[in-house]
């Protein structure tokens, strides 16, 4: 243990020169790394369990109190209550907070000085000067502890060691990186992730991308992950994060979800980002593009200048499984599938394809008509209320892998030919239909692709990445009109 005194060694400010991280302000203060992330992780939940890793406190954030340090081991559980956020730890109440309550992780940064007052360089490990002047190199900080300025002793974290909070869903848990906040919704407890932007990416790549495909794909699936968060940044804000850990966002699976080929990949591109006319882009991805990726305006409801279709013939490879898939619907299940996306009928009588988006390749519009539940002829035009959504109302609303598809119709009445169903029994008409009108008995829907189609096909990055294109090129293709911007922000 360092004494006061001891004058070989003088040790002030954290312990961020061991870890890579910016210098704090002052010993022990709350690291608040530039370019942070608040992922929303858990929303209207009635008990959330934790336990730790690592060196962290409980603060109440509503009076900046600390509530107790977190020892390691220890089970602590949030819970809802009208009147507040009721703390226990080991089965024991603690007593009840407006919130938020904080677990903040503690972390030291060290300068050290030689006698002489010089600062001494770090060459891998921590550096001090011995009473004879000759280095010493501290490599294991295990056990350490400093004195502040204040003449406090701090402890050091064992060099490499991490923060860890574990959150329970019944006897299981996911570990999550840096610091964690619960806080009051309107239903329950909100639970919120901060940490730097470069960890979050740490788990979100390997959930978005298998971790053993090429390095480039995975590169450029980084980049584009780094970019849509530094687009989307505050989001949520009234909901007291910037994103969610869902495909509503990006998928975001925590530290038990990282990968050391995905890590590497976010570490090779730190920093980078694609931007259009100076700012991040928001740069949406998909699983498959059938063959064409498409214009926003065509699949949702507004025109972004660097999403535009075009072919994609990297996307079909070997690997791709998302080519020619069927569906097939009975009139009646087809019913149960558009009422559970919001569109109810009593009876369906048709489908009629209206539109297709700009490439040809994606249903952008669908009549379907029938009966409503009064008992009255009912026509929705399915893509056409584009607050909804276009193309991908269409995919969503009939439970498609995409919307990229043709449809076979079997009709029953006096259906055109190649429609009827010679076997198919005669339909009593049902009331509001007109006898012998053609009804719909089923429906195989035929398709390619897996997604949304705009922005990047993650099969298709895969394409051009064996085919020996770079993470650069990959995304240049994509996304039309951007730059790649190393050191964004810095």
């Amino acid at each position: 243990m360092f004494k006061k005194s001891v004058s070989s060694i003088i040790l002030l400010l954290g312990l961020l020169a061991l870890l890579g991280y910016p210098a704090l302000p002052a010993l022990g203060e709350v690291v608040v790394a530039p370019h942070d992330v608040r992922v929303g992780l858990v929303q209207q939940a009635s008990q959330v369990a934790f336990s730790v890793t690592g060196n962290y406190q409980l603060v109440d954030y509503d009076t900046s109190k600390i509530i107790s340090e977190v020892v390691p081991g220890q089970r602590w559980e949030v819970c809802y209550s009208p009147e507040g956020l009721e703390l226990y730890r080991d089965g024991t109440r603690i007593g009840s907070f407006k919130g938020p309550l904080g677990l903040r992780g503690k972390v030291f940064q060290v300068d050290v000085l030689s006698g002489t007052g010089k600062q001494i360089e770090r060459e891998g490990g921590l550096h001090a000067l011995g009473a004879n002047g000759k280095k010493v190199v501290l490599n294991n900080l295990a056990g350490v502890s400093v004195m502040g300025a204040g003449g406090q002793m701090k402890k050091i974290a064992p060099a490499g060691g991490l923060n860890l909070v574990a959150l329970y869903q019944g006897d299981q848990a996911r570990r999550y990186r840096s610091d964690m906040e619960f806080r009051l919704d309107d239903k329950g407890i909100t639970v919120v992730n901060q940490l730097p932007i470069e960890e979050y990416l740490y788990g979100v790549v390997p959930a978005e991308m298998p971790a053993h495909w090429p390095g480039e794909a995975l590169k450029a699936q980084a980049v584009a992950a780094r970019s849509y968060v530094l687009a989307q940044m505050g989001t949520y804000a009234s909901q007291g994060f910037d994103i969610l850990a869902t495909q509503a966002s990006q998928v975001y699976r925590g530290y038990d979800g990282e990968h050391p080929a995905t890590s590497k990949a976010v570490d090779e591109t730190r920093g980078i980002v694609a931007t259009y006319r100076g700012r991040p882009i928001s740069a949406v991805f998909h699983s498959s593009s059938g063959g064409y990726t498409e214009n926003s305006e065509d699949v949702w409801k507004s025109q972004v200048d660097y999403l535009r279709g075009r072919p994609d013939p990297f996307d079909r490879n070997p690997q791709n499984k998302h080519y020619d898939w069927t569906k097939t619907y009975t009139a009646g299940q087809l019913k149960e599938q558009l009422a559970a996306a919001g569109y109810r009928f009593s009876e369906i009588y048709d489908l009629i394809e209206v539109e297709r988006t700009s490439t040809g390749q994606r249903v952008k519009c669908l009549a379907v008509s029938g009966l409503g539940l009064d008992g009255q002829p009912l026509t929705i035009e399915i893509g056409r209320d584009p607050l909804k959504g276009k193309a991908d109302e269409v995919r969503r609303a009939l439970g498609l892998k995409s919307a990229c598809f043709t449809m076979e119709k079997i009709m029953t009445g006096n259906g055109a030919p190649g429609q009827q169903d010679p076997s198919a029994e005669q339909v009593v008409p049902a009331q509001g239909q007109q006898d012998g009108h053609p009804r719909l008995v089923k429906v195989t829907f035929r398709g390619s692709g897996w997604g949304h189609g705009v922005g990047m096909s993650q099969y298709g990055a895969l394409g051009m990445a064996s085919q020996g294109y770079s993470y650069q090129e990959i995304l240049k293709y994509y996304y039309s009109g951007v730059q790649i911007v190393s050191n964004y922000g810095a």
